[in-house]
């Protein structure tokens, strides 16, 4: 499966010539960015001092079933490597990593470098994302595609809901592939999304949470 993502992803970064969900903020803005489950949980904090480029603090936490949960911590990198602003559209190429030190099951430097497109209208968004994650003895690299839909256009100010549907495969882990339908809300600076991951396997469904927040 995660080959067959990783295909997915390739086939979604060599059609940008023929064709957001924003990593950073505005010039010299601050973004706090979190996603809490069972098996996954992050934190990211970082600044802004361009539109291009963003630095902060990231905590990621694994925590696969019936392995005891490894955390890493350290400092992040976002970069904007393209932008295509398009009349009614906007596609993005991001380049993101963290190095710091993992504490668990597994102990030591830690990294994971990552590429993400992403690529959103008014009412359509699609990302496609690889991220390797490696610490000593741990290699639990992940390719994750999303897909999704507004129901309806708002306007700035008003609360625009989304769906959206998230595949993930992760080396070394269990569940090696997580399926999470979502509910997305977007108001402004503020981004929350509820959703289930593996919701038809009652051995692995678990609830989870995202949060943005930009000021």
């Amino acid at each position: 499966m995660f080959k067959q993502l990783f295909v997915v992803f390739l086939l979604a970064v060599s059609s940008l010539q023929a064709q957001s969900a924003a990593l950073m903020g505005f010039e010299d803005s601050y973004m706090l960015m979190t996603e809490t489950g069972e098996y996954n949980q992050e934190m990211m904090f970082n600044y802004a001092p361009s539109i291009h480029h963003a630095f902060g603090i990231e905590v990621m936490r694994m925590s696969p079933k019936g392995t005891r949960a490894t955390t890493m911590t350290g400092i992040n990198y976002t970069g904007l490597i393209k932008r295509w602003n398009m009349p009614s559209a906007q596609a993005n190429i991001w380049m993101m990593g963290s190095v710091g030190e993992a504490r668990g099951m597994h102990n030591g430097f830690s990294y994971s470098p990552s590429v993400q497109f992403d690529y959103e209208t008014a009412r359509l968004y699609f990302l496609a994302k690889m991220r390797m994650v490696r610490a000593p003895g741990m290699i639990n690299d992940n390719a994750a595609i999303q897909g999704g839909f507004s129901f309806y256009e708002t306007d700035f100010d008003e609360t625009q809901p989304w769906f959206v549907l998230e595949a993930k495969a992760t080396k070394n882990y269990n569940p090696s592939f997580q399926v999470t339908p979502a509910l997305r809300l977007i108001h402004q600076s503020y981004f929350l999304e509820f959703g289930v991951t593996n919701p038809f396997d009652k051995s692995e469904r678990a609830p989870r949470l995202n949060l943005m927040f930009t000021y």
